[in-house]
């Protein structure tokens, strides 16, 4: 017990120490991309492809590799890579550099993907790994808000690129702490005569593979990834293009103002609602989980596209924050529900392979949607990005159906 308490208290350290750093690189990246770099639609969703491309690419060797020697030092990888992406981001406000940072941040997000996962319900076991998660949602919500409150600050010193390079040190600086003070007792190693062959490093993902074929709910919900993600991109890369260019930003605050006022009131609201969820869902019934995850993606549905039809900034801004809501929600159902009764020895790859759909969805779509940005404007490019998603549900009320034990 005191060894899982330990374990939790670093997980909640870790959630929030990196929304903080991801409050302060990202609440202005949006604005610094479209700004100072002058990057177009096309251009935007080129970034997001370079990020998704890596991400596809590596997702699965580090997930075998989580599995197959640790995953505490893989997430202490994961964080020092994004915190050096943050460093090039931040300094060098050139499309080459920021698409070749791009493959650092895919290294650092795939690293943590399925080992952070992995590593806490190791550590905790699965019946409360769905309650962790959930908390450290809420200890997420907390930190972000002070993250955005210091990004407001740092942009009046020094603009958005500021925000950004504070942020990668700041995650620079978790790695350091997460070197000294993860614990891993759950996980089991490979002998050290073993981890060097082959068959010890594919077996993660033979097992992982063998997994997910005989288990149809898995290949659900990995498919649903694939549909999820490719809705995701444009959204992320155009929201602010929209508000800039095309329902305008209203006068008394600048840019960096009205964008620091949306991050902040998104944060309260997704704590808002994250912890009466947490208290009243049980995260171990995935039939009552499918429920709330197609009620979720069907409202995500709406407030995109009122998002993309957004006829004034009012519109578009209440519409947006609904959707980051919907989103936060979104992420833990999902987690917590691929998670029951996964093998130990394959958990991380099982993860990894759900991101990767996650990532192919986002490229196959993203550049696309960048071209329909180009050539018929955002807000087509943003609806169709809503209806993308829509058989996604589908899918879900399929998964919730079968059995995952």
């Amino acid at each position: 017990m005191l060894h899982s308490s330990r374990a939790l208290r670093v997980y909640l350290v870790t959630e929030a120490v990196m929304a903080a750093a991801f409050a302060l690189a990202y609440t202005l990246q949006g604005l610094y991309f479209v700004q100072t770099v002058g990057l177009t639609p096309f251009q935007l969703l080129l970034v997001g492809a370079a990020l998704e491309l890596s991400a596809f690419l590596l997702e699965v060797p580090t997930g075998v590799l989580a599995d197959a020697f640790s995953r505490k030092w893989s997430v202490v990888l994961g964080c020092a890579a994004l915190g050096i992406a943050m460093l090039l981001v931040g300094s060098f406000p050139v499309f080459g550099v920021i698409l070749a940072a791009q493959v650092v941040s895919a290294l650092g997000y795939t690293c943590l993907s399925g080992a952070q996962e992995a590593w806490l319900a190791d550590e905790l076991g699965e019946d409360r790994l769905g309650g962790a998660l959930l908390l450290g949602g809420q200890y997420a919500r907390v930190a972000g808000v002070g993250g955005i409150l210091g990004a407001a600050g740092l942009a009046a010193l020094g603009g958005p690129a500021l925000c950004i390079v504070v942020g990668g040190g700041t995650l620079l600086a978790l790695a350091a702490f997460l070197a000294l003070r993860m614990p891993e007792q759950g996980f089991t190693r490979a002998a050290p005569g073993e981890r060097s062959t082959w068959a010890s490093l594919t077996a993660p993902l033979v097992q992982g593979v063998r997994e997910v074929r005989g288990r149809p709910v898995l290949t659900l919900l990995i498919a649903a990834a694939a549909l999820y993600g490719a809705s995701t991109e444009a959204l992320d890369r155009l929201n602010e293009f929209l508000l800039l260019r095309e329902t305008g930003l209203p006068g008394g605050l600048s840019p960096e103002g009205w964008f620091i006022a949306l991050a902040l009131t998104g944060s309260l609201l997704g704590w808002a609602v994250l912890e009466p969820l947490r208290r009243r869902l049980d995260l171990g019934q995935p039939r009552q989980v499918a429920r709330t995850l197609r009620v979720v993606l069907g409202l995500s549905v709406a407030a995109l596209l009122a998002f993309a039809l957004a006829p004034s900034f009012g519109w578009a801004a209440g519409a947006l924050l609904l959707h980051g809501v919907l989103r936060g929600l979104y992420s833990p159902l999902y987690s917590a529900w691929l998670n029951q009764g996964l093998p130990s020895g394959s958990r991380a790859t099982i993860n990894s392979f759900a991101s990767q759909a996650d990532a192919l969805g986002q490229v196959s779509c993203g550049p696309l949607f960048g071209l329909a940005g180009n050539l018929w404007g955002v807000r087509a490019a943003l609806a169709l990005a809503a209806l993308v998603r829509l058989p996604t549900l589908a899918l879900l009320s399929r998964a919730g159906k079968g059995e995952l034990r």
